[in-house]
């Protein structure tokens, strides 16, 4: 009987995969950025320095139809390895669930391996992960002047029309609502982001013919005056 559950989601849980075949272990490795240097007159000093980031290997495998463990699979082995794959290619950000380890991770694939056996239908795999961090950089204003004939001119003011980031539950409908009181001119903001839309659509699968109006979280938007 199984105590534990692995879940993999993305996109708010758009997408879940829960493991039908929990690893024998899971091991999770965290950094810790230290700098060993070392002084000609002292020998070697070790500086510390801030928490790196966490990561894991998940090895198991996806059980076929022929396998006893089928009954805990949602789907086969192929279909499991696909939709990892696709998660992989378009750069998803994956959450991690275990639930007895109080692991809620945002991680990133790094690599993924899978095999099959000679006779066997089922597909063993190894799943290394990297915990997703953003960085965060500061930003600096400086005031640019150019001189003409000695005159200095007024500073660059031009300030970058306001942008809007995509998340689950979105519609163009609603984003236009909020910036312009009337969610009718949503099609002002379609044509402004028009070839940022049909992209993102196209990283989720649907070809510019089949996208209409869908909108995808993380996909930023610029909002026309």
């Amino acid at each position: 009987m199984k105590t534990r559950t692995i879940e993999l989601s993305v996109d708010n849980r758009d997408e879940v995969i829960k493991l039908p075949i929990n690893p024998p272990s899971v091991e999770f490795t965290e950094k810790q950025l230290n700098q060993v240097i070392t002084l000609l007159n002292v020998g070697e000093a070790n500086l510390k320095g801030k928490r790196g980031l966490k990561s894991t290997k998940l090895s198991s495998f996806f059980p076929s139809q022929n396998s006893p463990h089928y009954r805990y699979a949602k789907k086969s082995p192929k279909r499991y390895v696909s939709q990892l794959q696709e998660w992989k290619m378009a750069g998803k950000i994956v959450r991690v669930i275990i639930t007895d380890m109080g692991i809620n991770l945002a991680m990133l694939i790094d690599e993924f391996t899978y095999s099959m056996k000679e006779g066997d239908g089922d597909i063993y795999y190894t799943l290394s992960l990297s915990e997703y961090r953003k960085l965060n950089v500061p930003s600096v204003n400086i005031e640019t002047k150019v001189r003409t004939n000695g005159l200095a001119e007024r500073p660059n003011t031009v300030a970058a029309p306001p942008t809007h980031t995509v998340v689950s539950g979105d519609t163009l409908w609603g984003i236009a609502k909020t910036n312009y009181g009337n969610g009718a001119q949503y099609t002002k903001i379609y044509s402004a982001n028009s070839g940022v839309i049909e992209a993102a659509a196209k990283s989720h699968g649907r070809s510019s013919s089949q996208n209409g109006n869908w909108i995808y979280s993380g996909t930023v938007l610029t909002i026309p005056a």
